[in-house]
Formats: structure tokens, sequence, C-alpha cells
């Protein structure tokens, strides 16, 4: 059995081509059963991302079936818009076996994102995985390989410090806030301009669990539209005045040409609040706030220059980060294989455990025959003991199997005990098919 991956994301492809492959989220479930149907791989997960779009399978043929995946994604441009094979021959990457592996990790750490150890890309795959087995186009190897990455990624957000630096301008903004205003109790943001930045600085205000959250701009339209997306208030920027008189930090991020916090409003405004600090991010470009404001007695002041500044530096302290979690990913990836090629045991292991139930079958039903006078506990007592020294002898070559499961000696071993014993099984790389049919078999 092979993984394999066949996609194409925002590094490698232009942002049209993504676009005219993607797919609606409510439609992901119909396109993973559509995608096994019509390739014949035994687990299929497509995970469709702003920024990437990725066909996860597992098979037993791994060129034949890279083939078929990308004759679906070619044919798919016939009616739904999507690029057709000229446009996508190029533009397609694909990893088998250990690169698949490692690819995932990868996905799921951040390491392949855009944003150097981003987090949302986990609950993502999570969501994606989800949509799979829903369909019901997950197989064991798949539902493995997707659990096991799935808690790696968890780990790295949790074991290193990938995650912990942030580099996007509104995230940096709103870590700096709580720092100088020492946390997110008691305390009111404003925040100017509707756009994209000042939308992500409402999500990062929320997700620090600030109690009351503003929107100011000068289209109370948008500014409504924002602030009932994230059931926060809006205002007039108009008002500017009043609203600063009632909060505890501005997040600035409007487009305007000229600034758009004036000093003497500032001024007037902590002439009124004498006791209260106010904070400014100002993160536009042009500035929003005049930065005769950093002169207010009370007012701190910090702009787009500084902002860059900290996510230069968080940028390094990721890249460092990112060695330890590659070093992470190399070995989970020993571990993935390990798992891999213990499948080839069971069947070996299975002949095995036969092999010897049958001989203590074999003499129990002989002893019996010699000793009919036993009584009920007595006839109890000696099949426990066939059973306990029948076990005895098993454990040291099945633990023995268990150990090489990720050498190279592997099959040797494998071989010898089948040798030694006589058993009546073929040795090979091992299947995830042959492991599920010997459990079946053995729950009828």
């Amino acid at each position: 059995m092979h993984c394999i991956i066949v996609g194409l994301n925002i590094k490698s492809a232009p942002i049209d081509v993504l676009e005219r492959l993607s797919v609606h989220h409510a439609r992901v479930q119909a396109l993973d059963q559509e995608l096994k149907d019509a390739t014949g791989v035994d687990g299929a997960v497509v995970l469709n991302t702003c920024n990437r779009f990725e066909i996860y399978a597992t098979c037993d043929d791994a060129q034949e079936s890279l083939a078929r995946i990308r004759a679906f994604l070619y044919a798919r441009g016939d009616g739904e818009g999507a690029p057709g094979s000229g446009d996508l021959d190029a533009l397609l990457y694909s990893y088998v076996d250990d690169d698949a592996v490692r690819h995932l990790l990868e996905v799921v750490s951040g390491l392949d994102s855009l944003i150097l150890g981003e987090a949302e890309i986990l609950g993502q795959v999570s969501r994606a995985y989800k949509a799979a087995c829903q369909a019901g186009t997950t197989d064991k190897l798949i539902n493995v390989w997707f659990q096991r990455s799935l808690r790696f990624g968890k780990r790295v957000r949790t074991e290193t410090s990938l995650g912990r630096h942030p580099v996007s301008i509104g995230h940096i903004a709103v870590d700096l806030a709580l720092r100088e205003v020492g946390g997110a109790e008691g305390k009111r943001a404003l925040i100017i301009g509707a756009g994209e930045v000042g939308e992500l600085t409402a999500k990062y205000l929320l997700a620090y669990r600030f109690p009351i959250v503003m929107v100011a701009n000068r289209s109370l339209c948008k500014a409504r539209e924002l602030a009932g997306h994230y059931g926060i208030e809006a205002c007039y920027l108009s008002t500017l005045e009043q609203q600063l008189e009632e909060v505890d930090l501005v997040f600035s991020a409007t487009s305007a040409k000229r600034f758009v916090v004036d000093a003497d409003a500032v001024a007037r405004v902590m002439a009124r609040r004498p006791d209260r600090p106010l904070l400014f991010v100002d993160m536009a470009l042009p500035r929003d706030v005049d930065p005769a404001v950093a002169d207010i007695e009370g007012v701190s002041l910090y702009n787009i220059n500084e902002l860059r500044g900290l996510a230069d530096r968080n940028r390094v302290e990721r890249a460092l980060a990112a060695e330890g979690v590659r070093r992470l990913i190399e070995g989970e990836l020993v571990d993935f294989n390990a798992w891999m090629q213990s499948l080839a045991a069971v069947p070996v292991i299975t002949a095995l455990r036969k092999h010897a139930e049958s001989i203590k079958r074999e003499r129990l039903a002989a002893a019996f025959e010699k000793l009919p006078n036993l009584t009920p506990s007595e006839r109890h007592a000696v099949e426990v003991l066939a059973t306990t020294i029948t076990d005895r002898f098993v454990r040291a070559p099945v633990e023995a199997l268990h150990d090489q499961c990720a050498s190279q000696n592997f099959l040797f071993y494998a071989e010898t005990i089948k040798e030694l014993f006589d058993l009546d099984v073929e040795v090979n790389k091992g299947s995830v098919r042959e492991e599920e049919e010997q459990a079946n078999r053995q729950a009828v």
C-alpha cells in the first residue's frame, strides 16, 4: 500500500487557477466520493482551502493512481470552469510514500504555509479528514495517516515555539497591546477602519476575550457589516473624539491620505480623562495617527515601522523553531514507517499463534484421553497451564519480530520464524488489507 498526494498551492500556482479548481465546502464530501469512484483508490481526502487544493490518497499502485488522479482533475474542467490539463500539468506537484507522509506533517505543522507556523491549517486539515470520514472514502491506512498527522500538529503547537511568535501585523498589534496594558480584562478597544486589517484585528481581539470592541468607519454601513459579523459595536468615524473618552486601546488601519487621529483632539480627550492611559497602535500606511500624539501625557503610540520590526524578529524566531519541528517530523516519519512495516508482521504472528494453539489443543486432547478421571476443576487447571506455557513460548519470537519492524532485517527475521515453525504464510512487505481481512476473519 502507498500514500500519495497530488495538488497545488499558492506558492506553486496562480491564484486564478486555485480559484477555478476550488470547490464550495458543502461539495467537498461529494468530491471525495467522485474522486474515489473515478480513480479506484482505496482511501481519499480532499483538502480545499484558500491557499491550497490537495488530494490525499492510499492505493496499491502509486504511479497508476497518480495518473488517474491527474486525469480526474483535468476532466473536472468540463462544465465547471476548472483549468484543463494544459494549465494544470506544469503546476501540479505529487508526493509518494515517505515524501507524502512528510508533506502532510509539514502542512499540519504550518511549515508549508504562506505564513510560517500559522495555526489555522490544522483545523482545516481536521475538517477535510472529517468530511472524508462522513463521505465514507477513508480506509485504515489513510485513517492512521491523518490521525497521526493531526496529533503531531497539535504536539507542534504545544511542545514547540513555532506558533508563539505572531507575524501578521494585526496579530502582532494585539499581542503588543496586551503586553502594554497588562491583559484584556476590563479593557475597551476601538478599531478605526473596517477593511481586511481591521477585520483581522477584531478577530484577534475577540480571541483574546476583550470584553468590548467597537469599530469606527467613515461608512457606517461597512462598520455595521463588520460589527454584525463579530457581534461588536459600530459607530461613525465623526464621533471619534467622543469614543476615545471611553476606550483604553485604539487600533487604526484605514486607507486615508491624511491623519484620522488629530493630536489636538487627543489632547482634549486626555484632559477629560487624566488618570486613564490611552494606547494607539497605528497599522496604516500612510499613517492614521498624528505622531505628535506620542508627546501627550498618558498616551503611548506604536506605528507600522515598530510592528514590522517585531514581525521580522518573530520570523527569525519561527525559522529557528521550524528547524526543530523538521527534526521532529523525521522522527515521526520513522515511527510511521515502523507502523507500516509492522503490518507485514501480522500474518506471520497470526500463523504462529494458530500453530501454537493447534499444538496445544492436540496435546490437551491426548492428555485428557489418557486421564479420563480428572475432575472439571483439574481439567481446567491443566488447560490454564497449557495456555500459559503456549503464550510464554510464543512471546519471545513475537517480540523479536516486533522489535525488527523498523529494521532492514525484518524480512530475514520473518522468514526465519516461518522456516523454524513450518508456517504456511506468505512473507512480504505488508498490506493494510491483509490486516483488515485477518481481523474480520477473527471476528467471525
